[in-house]
């Protein structure tokens, strides 16, 4: 085997060795607000962040829990005071919230989160980027290795959330 045979084995073994995806991090929750700022008629104030899991799932409900956690008693980004909710996938119909932020694997709930998301106006926002690309939610979010930032239009027209122009030169839209 040649050195640089040896080396790409080396690089495959560390990649399949990573997670697939990283758990939310208080930076990604500064992220976030700070992007929800770049709303028209942006939220303000306390904010209940309905913290969206699936109650069969035990990724999501581990994942719910360390957001509900960061979160703590409400956490500040600029205008904002960000203050948890826990809200099962199913129940996310009746929940009284102003936004709602999905973990990973909620799975079929998806569409129900999204009509809700629609019903209620109010933005979704996660750091799984797949429900973002399938139209799940607004807007996902990441601080690592870059911050990153994706929109789904169509999902933003549905649920009423419009971005500034100013913001829209900042992030990728689909």
């Amino acid at each position: 085997m040649t050195p640089s045979m040896r080396l790409a084995a080396f690089a495959c073994c560390c990649v399949a060795a990573l997670p697939a995806r990283a758990d939310i991090t208080a930076a990604d929750l500064q992220v976030a607000a700070r992007a929800l700022t770049f709303v028209e008629n942006p939220l303000s104030g306390t904010v209940r962040v309905g913290i969206v899991y699936a109650a069969d799932k035990p990724r999501s409900v581990q994942q719910a829990e360390a957001l509900r956690d960061l979160l703590g008693n409400g956490l500040r980004a600029g205008n904002l005071n960000l203050r948890p909710v826990m809200v099962e996938s199913k129940s996310v119909a009746a929940a009284n919230v102003d936004l709602f932020f999905l973990t990973e694997q909620i799975g079929a709930s998806s569409a129900q989160i999204a009509n809700a998301s629609v019903a209620k106006q109010v933005p979704c926002v996660t750091t799984d980027i797949e429900q973002v690309r399938n139209g799940a939610c607004v807007m996902g979010v990441r601080s690592r290795p870059k911050v990153e930032i994706l929109v789904n239009r169509a999902a933003a027209a549905a649920s009423g959330v419009t971005f500034a122009t100013v913001f829209r030169v900042m992030i990728t839209e689909l």
